[in-house]
């Protein structure tokens, strides 16, 4: 006569299954989460960067008056003097949305900063540079809202090519 095995292999079979489902799940969600704060640092190097290249096209030394874009574009190809100039290579992605199109902040028909298109709430809630503290109240991400800084908030750097040196030659050591 055999033993009786009363599904004892069976069992263990199913909660080994069970649990390497639940720990794939757990790494997922974990990922998902490491992937998401990764592209919001994106999103604020992204849009810091669009930020920053509407002030430098506003105070560029070329414009009459000081002047904002009217489309990203202008950023890339500023012709308004001698020579272009190129506040940003190429219109950076929104890494949220995985586009390049952002939702754009306008003061009449001028571009005085971006948006992002998504709307899930941020992760991050805190630890913002000053400028940028209203981020820790915003909803979504599509409440951070990048602007140009105020005129005058960039030091004009020398092109390091014509400092003036001590040297009576004009030679740069």
């Amino acid at each position: 006569m055999r033993p009786r095995a009363g599904g004892w292999a069976l069992l263990t079979m199913l909660l080994a299954t069970a649990l390497v489902g639940l720990s794939a799940s757990v790494t997922l969600t974990v990922h998902r989460l490491e992937r998401d704060r990764d592209r919001e640092a994106e999103l604020l190097r992204a849009g810091i960067a669009i930020a920053t290249a509407i002030a430098r096209y506003r105070d560029s030394p070329f414009a009459t008056a000081p002047e904002l874009p009217r489309a990203l574009g202008d950023l890339i190809e500023d012709r308004r003097g001698p020579r272009t100039l190129r506040h940003l290579r190429r219109i950076p992605r929104d890494p949220v949305t995985g586009r390049t199109e952002w939702g754009l902040l306008r003061e009449g028909d001028r571009i005085v900063g971006v948006h992002s298109l998504a709307g899930r709430p941020p992760l991050r809630r805190h630890g913002f540079p000053p400028t940028l503290a209203a981020f820790e109240k915003a909803a979504t991400l599509r409440e951070w809202r990048f602007t140009a800084p105020p005129p005058g908030a960039f030091p004009t750097s020398p092109d390091p090519r014509r400092v003036p040196s001590d040297d009576p030659k004009g030679r740069n050591p």
